[in-house]
């Protein structure tokens, strides 16, 4: 399981931080809270994103 920042998320989208937050209350992106209390979004759910036509 690939697990990537906020800010790793952000450059590959080329978005703010809070974008990248505000997808994930909108669902469009998984999460999980690490130990330290810090979020961590799936590669895979980045990836597919990224390759959505439209985008």
């Amino acid at each position: 399981m690939d697990l990537l920042t906020p800010q790793e998320v952000a450059q590959a989208f080329r978005v703010d931080p809070k974008t990248v937050r505000l997808w994930a209350q909108e669902g469009r992106l998984r999460w999980v809270r690490t130990l330290g209390g810090h979020r961590r979004y799936f590669k895979s759910d980045v990836q597919r994103l990224l390759t959505e036509p439209g985008r």
